[in-house]
C-alpha cells in the first residue's frame, strides 16, 4: 500500500476490489477503503496517496464529507489531495464542479473514462 497513489472509497467491497484491479491493469497503483473512517486511516498511513476516488453515496455517510475530514485533520490538512467523485445524483455535486482539485463522473461510469480521468488527475497532481 505504501506506493499507492489512489485511494478508492466505496461501501461495496466488490466494487472497491474491481476498481483497484482495473486501475492496476492500467498502471495506476490504488488501495481501497469501505468507509470514511477507513479512508482517513489509509491516508494517514499512505504518504504516496494523492488522489481520492470516492462514491458520493456511502452506506451511512456522504462521500463528499471526505473533503472536510481531510481539511480538519491534524496532519492530512497539510497534504495536497485531488478528488474524483462518482455520483448518480448530479444535483448533489453541482456546487463542486468549479473547484480545480475536484473531478466528477456521473454513473454509470465507463471504465475507459474513469481511467482517462484518473490519469489526467494524477498527471495534474505531479506538477
Amino acid at each position: 500500500m505504501h506506493d499507492a497513489n489512489v485511494l478508492v472509497v466505496d461501501d461495496i467491497g466488490a466494487i472497491v476490489e474491481e476498481l483497484v484491479t482495473l486501475m492496476a491493469l492500467h498502471g495506476i497503483r490504488a488501495v481501497g477503503a469501505a468507509d470514511l473512517t477507513e479512508a482517513i486511516d489509509k491516508l494517514e498511513n499512505g504518504p504516496e496517496l494523492r488522489v481520492i476516488s470516492c462514491d458520493v453515496r456511502l452506506d451511512r455517510e456522504c462521500g463528499l464529507d471526505i473533503i472536510d475530514k481531510v481539511a480538519s485533520h491534524p496532519t492530512l490538512h497539510a497534504r495536497k489531495f485531488s478528488y474524483l467523485f462518482v455520483s448518480g445524483d448530479q444535483t448533489q455535486i453541482e456546487s463542486l464542479e468549479t473547484q480545480s482539485d475536484i473531478a466528477i463522473l456521473s454513473k454509470p461510469v465507463q471504465p475507459r473514462l474513469l481511467i482517462d480521468t484518473l490519469k489526467r488527475v494524477l498527471l495534474a497532481t505531479n506538477g
